[in-house]
């Protein structure tokens, strides 16, 4: 099971490092490149609902709903793609949200590593108070979604795929400590 999970964060921890440096090299273009996907995303959706609402032969209120969602999903995409700098101005708050939840769960890991006695368990502390931090700004002080705000995004999220590897190092030496006392035993 471990090995499992071991190569699970080590596949999140090559998508956030990569996803970390292309936001700090190229911030401009995932700025774009999120906007545009969202504004698709719901077109996608408006469009779906729509063909659902013509093949439906027995019109309820459900389809009615239906096509209104749709309608109202197709004026959000095309808003999105239209001023995708208006949407852009959220984005921090979702990702300050997803690291918040990220830095609880390195909590939860660095205490896990203290109950297996692992001396080096308050890195884990450190770097998940350090993903909090980044987690508060972008909660609390959206700021403007710039350049210079996806090129700190890019770089907490660089710090969290590093802090995944090290997560996975510090298992992967419980997991040795624990072998090693069952084998003496």
């Amino acid at each position: 099971m471990f090995e499992k999970i071991r190569n699970t964060m080590i596949a999140t921890a090559i998508l956030y490092l990569v996803l970390g440096l292309v936001m700090l090299f190229l911030p401009e273009f995932i700025i774009k490149s999120v906007c545009y996907l969202v504004g698709i995303m719901f077109l996608f959706v408006a469009a779906s609902g729509a063909v659902m609402y013509m093949k439906t032969e027995l019109k309820t209120a459900f389809t009615s709903f239906t096509l209104v969602m749709s309608i109202i999903f197709g004026a959000f995409g095309i808003y999105v793609l239209l001023n995708p700098e208006v949407f852009a101005a959220f984005l921090p708050l979702v990702v300050g949200i997803f690291l918040l939840a990220d830095s609880v769960s390195k909590l939860s890991m660095a205490f896990d590593l203290k109950k297996f006695e692992y001396k080096n368990w308050w890195h884990m502390l450190i770097v998940s108070f350090l993903i909090l931090g980044g987690g508060l700004l972008l909660v609390f002080n959206p700021l403007e979604f710039t350049t210079v705000t996806v090129q700190i995004i890019g770089a907490i999220l660089a710090m969290d795929a590093i802090s995944n590897i090290f997560t996975i190092y510090s298992y992967s030496k419980v997991n040795i400590i624990k072998d090693k006392v069952i084998d003496e035993k």
